[in-house]
């Protein structure tokens, strides 16, 4: 079974906690646990890493895994049924391919974020562990309000939220956009009552949603010194989302894109100044995650390279280990799951990735995925995905026995 105990020996290992690149000491990795970093002696299989990077599992925490990353949204978001099913699985293994141990869902097409986390529970499918909103909350024609689900007033829009917590969600994900400040807080109090945090795509209703108490705000934005300072102060997570803006530009006539849109996106990706706000909320003591938005059109779920150098390029981080971190301990820390992933510490869930080359020298390295464990499980060998062993996730039942 791929649970069992192995160690993976040699190379160079990525300290997320410490932010620094340090020879691997040995990895044991027993029962889907990390049971040992560094010290004498070898258990189980020994895996050479020699000359290559062992690192966390990524976190990608915000995409979209009913969308396809190639089509236009609307259009993808009315592939009700199958097709959207065939999408999450397309999306799953996409993503683990690319490293990616944890997903953060944000919406997309109804129910397919809680189908997506159930496959993957189930060991039906490769892929990461997701995190999911259910169905996005967005006011009446509102942003994507062709996947969400539209609620106006304060009383439904609690109810939707109480709706979504019912089916399973992990997260609440609101659309700001027109939203009152009444709707607002309806929303942000029913879930936190429940213990579910809140994240918005907020935009010019940054201010409205971080003063109704949101805790993350997507794609950020060019805020305010006064916001900057009311979003660190209440320990407002901010998860930028460059991709789209970098990959539409540079990509999106190889991919049929409108040119009007290709050129908006070009005038953005000039413009650093654009996101000049990111990089002053972040100097400022804002803590920032890291996701693509993938499955937007021409965002594939394994785009990962792309917003790390954008991150760079805008001044957002001034370090890759900065970025590195992002997609690993601070993901962690903003999904609330610190002490059970992120870095690779005796105690914590096995989350892992071998890449075939030197990380601290080369950040391209990052797509060089060879092999990739969730939860200790063997999920990616030689860069490709591989189906789940059954017996690692139920026992055999008789029925009527």
């Amino acid at each position: 079974m791929s649970t069992t105990t192995f160690t993976i020996k040699g190379g160079t290992m990525f300290d997320a906690v410490a932010g620094a690149f340090r020879p691997n000491p040995g990895i044991v990795i027993d029962g889907g646990i990390i049971a040992q970093v560094g010290g004498a002696g070898e258990r189980g299989d020994v895996i050479d890493a020699s000359g290559k990077t062992v690192m966390p599992g990524l976190m990608n925490l915000h995409g979209h895994l009913a969308w396809d990353g190639f089509s236009d949204l609307e259009g993808q978001s009315r592939h009700d049924g199958p097709m959207g099913y065939v999408k999450v699985a397309r999306g799953l293994i996409s993503a683990v391919e690319a490293g990616v141990t944890t997903f953060r869902d944000l919406g997309g097409v109804h129910d397919t974020g809680l189908v997506a986390r159930q496959a993957q529970r189930d060991g039906l499918i490769a892929g990461p562990k997701v995190i999911t909103c259910g169905r996005a909350i967005c006011r009446t024609g509102g942003h994507i309000w062709y996947g969400n689900r539209e609620a106006d007033g304060a009383d439904d829009v609690r109810k939707a939220t109480r709706e979504q917590i019912r089916d399973g969600a992990d997260w609440i994900k609101l659309m700001a956009h027109s939203y009152t400040p009444e709707e607002l807080s309806a929303c942000v109090e029913q879930a936190h009552d429940q213990g579910v945090p809140v994240t918005t795509d907020a935009g010019v209703w940054a201010e409205l949603a971080v003063d109704a108490g949101v805790d993350c705000i997507e794609h950020g934005g060019d805020y305010s010194d006064e916001l900057i300072a009311t979003i660190v102060e209440r320990g407002v997570w901010i998860v930028p989302t460059l991709s789209p803006i970098v990959l539409q530009a540079r990509e999106g006539a190889a991919w049929g894109m409108k040119q009007s849109v290709i050129d908006r996106r070009r005038g953005q990706l000039a413009d650093k100044g654009r996101h000049e706000g990111l990089g002053r909320a972040r100097r400022a003591g804002a803590k920032l995650a890291f996701g693509t938005d993938s499955g937007s059109p021409v965002v594939p779920h394994g785009a990962i390279l792309a917003e790390m150098q954008q991150l760079l390029a805008f001044g957002v981080f001034e370090r890759e280990i900065d970025v590195l971190q992002a997609i690993t301990i601070r993901g962690a820390e903003l999904i609330r799951q610190v002490d059970r992933t992120g870095s690779l510490d005796e105690g914590k869930t096995a989350d892992v990735v071998i890449l075939g080359g030197d990380l601290a020298a080369d950040l391209t390295v990052i797509e060089r995925v060879e092999r990739v464990w969730v939860d200790g499980r063997l999920s990616v060998v030689d860069g490709s995905a591989r189906l789940p062993d059954p017996r690692d996730f139920r026992t055999f039942t008789n029925i009527g026995a």
